[in-house]
């Protein structure tokens, strides 16, 4: 309980002063000083998660993981941290995030100035323009970009239906996606309080190739992500294996469901990624 507390303290104090720093550094004409201050933030929790809070988070096939990009990754979904590891690991990486997050007050500001990409979970033609606009400028400057399919934080042995929103950008831009796995969600439950002590990973596997029909490309994705965390749970917990089950977190609480985080169609999407 004090490790926790100990870790809160240090996460949220270092988050506050980075925001600071962050909004000052707004007005600079390029993002990247922006995207090297979210690196250094991300890394710094990663110790204080380690150091203070005893959550030693293990990486593993970093050999799937492109040095450069463009790349294209879909990520299981346990913890406010998922993104944290990520922009720890990856310098300059393009988040797809919900609209809500850049209505925070200085936040929203700073997550604009990085160039992330957002959606609107309730769709609409003007919110689908946009996030093809940006997903096409994350592309065009050599990004990696990270996606979260199911659109909701799970916790570990949950999954929520996989939403086709990346399938569609995997098709227009031509690119491979790269699932990641994880059982973060053991030591940091979505975004419980208390955190635990312990070790966790995340996993990079292969990538998907291109040239898949829409329902081959989902289920496999599904598959390889929900497997492979189920394992990462069972190995990190000491529990029997057991498939993850079907939670709707979304239905009749944001209208995802209609349409959904990261769910595109596909017309909009491919005249807005090839024109020009």
């Amino acid at each position: 309980m004090i490790r926790s507390l100990a870790f809160n303290v240090y996460f949220y104090v270092l988050t506050v002063l980075a925001a600071l720093i962050g909004i000052v550094m707004v007005p600079v004409p390029t993002p990247v000083l922006l995207r090297a201050l979210l690196h250094r933030w991300a890394q710094a929790v990663v110790w204080g998660m380690h150091r203070i809070g005893g959550m030693k988070v293990e990486v593993r096939g970093r050999e799937f993981l492109p040095n450069k990009g463009p790349v294209l990754l879909a990520n299981k979904h346990h913890a406010e941290v998922d993104g944290v590891l990520l922009a720890a690991l990856i310098p300059g990486i393009a988040f797809v995030a919900m609209q809500e997050l850049f209505r925070i007050p200085v936040i929203g500001t700073i997550l604009y100035r990085l160039q992330m990409i957002r959606v609107d979970t309730c769709g609409g033609g003007k919110e689908r323009e946009n996030l093809a606009q940006f997903a096409k400028r994350a592309y065009d400057s050599s990004r990696h970009i990270a996606i979260y399919p199911e659109g909701n934080l799970m916790a570990p042995g949950e999954r929520e239906r996989y939403r086709s929103g990346i399938y569609y950008l995997s098709r227009d831009l031509d690119l491979p996606v790269t699932p990641v796995a994880t059982s973060v969600g053991l030591l940091w439950n979505r975004r419980d309080w208390h955190k635990k002590a312990g070790r966790a990973a995340i996993e990079f596997l292969p990538p998907i190739e291109t040239g898949l029909d829409k329902q081959t490309f989902m289920r496999r994705l599904e598959d390889t992500i929900e497997t492979a965390s189920d394992r990462l749970i069972a190995e990190f917990s000491g529990r029997p294996y057991t498939p993850s089950r079907l939670v709707l977190r979304s239905q009749g609480q944001t209208g995802i469901d209609k349409t959904g985080v990261g769910e595109l169609p596909s017309a909009p999407l491919a005249q807005r990624l090839h024109e020009g």
